[in-house]
């Protein structure tokens, strides 16, 4: 798989780790929250194929669409995920996940190799999250979630300027994701290989 391949590109939740199980811990845990939880999935829903400028516009946009219709404003939003929301998905993600073994073979097998290693995610806290796993972010030049580069996965400027960051050929990029719609589309909108898990 990996033969021609220069740089491996992996998505983070749902590929380094199985997530299932999780959506339903975070639902109990987060009980209390349940519109806010909504929230986030039909923003983030209503988000995808639309192109920010930056990480700020991208996140404003996010938390506008998360407040729409509801008793709480733009800064609620914004606290809950920055303070809950997040901290919760890493806690439980330290509790109850552990990288795929499978995925993880790949890694060592890319390091062995010497190939360029980086992190796309469609959330945030990558560093954090590897951490919870147990997975050293030291070998992965570039740890960077979409919404930093102003969009969702399958955001065809988001991957091409990942990309860009890593001086990485599409030919010779190898893109490894849980979902076709998301992380073999992004392989494709910018003419990489795709390895779905």
């Amino acid at each position: 798989m990996l033969n021609g391949v220069q740089t491996v590109v992996l998505d983070l939740d749902g590929t380094l780790y199985d997530k299932t199980g999780l959506a339903r811990r975070m639902v109990r845990r987060l009980w209390w929250c349940l519109p806010l939880l909504a929230a986030e999935r039909l923003a983030r829903r209503n988000m995808h194929y639309v192109q920010y400028a930056s990480e700020e516009e991208f996140f404003e946009a996010f938390f506008t669409h998360m407040s729409r219709g509801h008793w709480w404003g733009v800064n609620v939003a914004a606290t809950w995920y920055d303070t809950v929301y997040m901290p919760t998905m890493i806690r439980l993600i330290h509790r109850y996940h552990k990288p795929r073994s499978e995925v993880m073979a790949l890694v060592e097998e890319a390091k062995a190799k010497g190939l360029q290693l980086a992190i796309y995610s469609d959330y945030g806290c990558v560093v954090e999250k590897l951490e919870a796993l147990g997975i050293d972010p030291k070998p992965f030049e570039l740890l960077i979630a979409a919404p930093q580069l102003g969009a969702l996965k399958p955001s065809e400027p988001c991957a091409r300027r990942m990309l860009e960051m890593l001086g990485a050929k599409p030919e010779t990029t190898l893109f490894v994701g849980d979902r076709d719609d998301k992380d073999g589309a992004s392989a494709r909108a910018v003419g990489a290989k795709f390895l779905q898990i």
